[in-house]
């Protein structure tokens, strides 16, 4: 087979594996591998603090669902700056099971939020006759975006509202609460690359045998 061929079938072998890649889809920032405890969330704001190490956007805020078989009731979640105000987006995820399950995770879509290296930020959830859990001790992964700082929750009976506490000794640790996805990664630039050159390797080498 002539050189030409071959470079060329390799150059659109790799193109077409990365086109028929599936798209890459957002997932939960903590993904809970094992639940150690559970306990009656009805008294608080459960959440907690973070930072990211590079910019990127929440489109979707979540929230526990223990079981993964709905819930209870309506439950509310919110992102706010770590400096407190209104929050920056939230929304309420329903009752049941329409909400959209991530592992153990019921989320809804928001409005894209920009999220600013250097800058924290709080998520909270108020879970409505449901139970809640922890990320503690490594029973769960994070997105390698994310950096999560400490616990947060808001005073006790408060219902919904900012989580502006926190326990010394939570640090890496989170009250579950609410959960968030964020904007998917897009396929890296020199892998694009790598491909166009292949293209361009069979075009040159086209034009040689032609000379």
């Amino acid at each position: 087979m002539s050189c030409v061929r071959v470079v060329g079938f390799l150059a659109i072998g790799i193109l077409l594996c990365f086109f028929s890649r599936p798209s890459a889809v957002s997932a939960a920032v903590i993904d809970l591998t094992q639940i150690d405890f559970e306990y009656d969330s009805l008294a608080w704001t459960l959440g907690w603090k973070f930072s990211v190490t590079a910019p990127t956007s929440v489109n979707a805020l979540g929230v526990y669902d223990s079981g993964q078989d709905g819930l209870a009731g309506p439950a509310q979640v919110a992102l706010w700056l770590a400096s407190g105000g209104a929050p920056l987006v939230q929304t309420t995820v329903p009752a049941g099971t329409d909400a959209a399950l991530d592992g153990y995770f019921r989320f809804v879509p928001v409005p894209s939020t920009a999220l600013t290296q250097g800058v924290e930020y709080i998520v909270g959830a108020h879970l409505d006759g449901d139970l809640a859990t922890a990320l503690f001790g490594g029973n769960g992964t994070v997105d390698p975006r994310v950096t999560v700082l400490d616990v947060r929750y808001s005073s006790f009976g408060s219902g919904f509202g900012f989580p502006d506490q926190t326990d010394p000794g939570t640090d890496g640790a989170a009250f579950l609460g609410g959960n968030i996805q964020l904007t998917a990664v897009p396929l890296p630039a020199t892998a694009w690359l790598f491909g166009s050159g292949l293209v361009g390797l069979a075009g040159l080498a086209r034009r040689r045998l032609k000379a």
